[in-house]
Parts: C-alpha cells; structure tokens; sequence
C-alpha cells in the first residue's frame, strides 16, 4: 500500500469533498498525540504528557461524534473501542502508566491500518466501475431508525445544564 495519506497532502476541499478523511486524519494525529505522550512521559514532562493525552481524548470525542449507527453492530462495537480507548488514557494519566499508552496506540494503530485499507478498496472499486461502465449501487442500510448518537446527547444535555445554570444566575 504505497498509496499512504499524508495530513500534509491532503486539501481543505478533499475533506468537504470526501468526510471519510477526517476519519483518517484523526487517527494519524492521535497517534501523533499517543507518541508525544510516550516519549514525554519518561522525561517527568508531566504537563506537557497531559496536554498531549487530553488531545487525544479530544480526538477520541471528535471520532465518537462521527460514528454512524445506521451502520449496524460495527458502529456500536466502535463506540465501545473508542470509550475504552478514552478510559485507558485517562487511567495512564492518573497513575503515569506508559504500557497503557502503548496498548491505546496498539489499538489505534489497528484501526488506522484498517481504515486506510477501507480508503484505498473503496478507490480501487470506483476506479474499476468506472472502467467498467457499471453503475455502483448503494449498501443496503440497517432497517429502522438509527439510533441516537450519545455523544451528541451529552453535548445537547451539557447544553441544557448551562443554560439552567445562566437562568439560576440572573434570578
């Protein structure tokens, strides 16, 4: 797979163009962060280690925002890797533990290895339709409605605690 996305390569209208890049993105920045936290860990660079994992837990946010549930199993089993991913961070900057670090990247690693794959199928098979002539037809989704995104529910009800709190306030 010579065909690597490069965060340096790619165009604000790719992004608008194509979503399924800021998937990709963020995963190489969080393994990015992931790295900065490792290295400066054993330095006793404390807060500098402690930045770099709140952005990744910033990132895990922002990937747990993107997650669509229409998807099935695969999106609820994400949502699951990626608050374990969440947890284990925080867990490694409470108690200063870099194996637990380096289980997260592990994982990130992981996925961002099966993302890229998933980039670069979807290219080749719209690159062969093309040649082909055929007409691509769509997946089928799950049935039903999708369900609500917990993310967007905590953000909504972080919204609604403020708003409470302003009101109290100016009573």
């Amino acid at each position: 797979m010579d065909d690597v996305l490069n965060p340096q390569d790619v165009e604000l209208s790719d992004i608008h163009d194509r979503p399924e890049l800021i998937t990709a993105l963020l995963y190489k920045k969080l393994l990015e962060k992931l790295d900065a936290a490792i290295m400066l860990m054993p330095q006793r660079r404390y807060l500098e280690a402690n930045r770099a994992m709140q952005h990744c837990n910033d990132i895990l946010t922002r990937l747990g925002f993107g997650i669509k549930y229409e998807a099935g199993v695969i999106a609820d089993q994400l949502e699951l890797l990626y608050k374990y991913m969440f947890d284990r961070i925080h867990e490694a900057n409470m108690k200063k533990d870099i194996s637990l670090l380096r289980e997260v990247r592990r994982l990130v690693r992981e996925l961002d290895e099966a993302w890229s794959q998933a980039l670069q199928s979807v290219k080749q098979a719209s690159v062969s339709v093309s040649q082909d002539g055929a007409t691509a037809r769509p997946v089928a989704s799950r049935m039903g409605t999708p369900r609500f995104n917990p993310y967007q529910q905590r953000e909504m009800e972080q919204e609604v605690y403020q708003h409470e709190q302003e009101i109290h306030l100016k009573k």
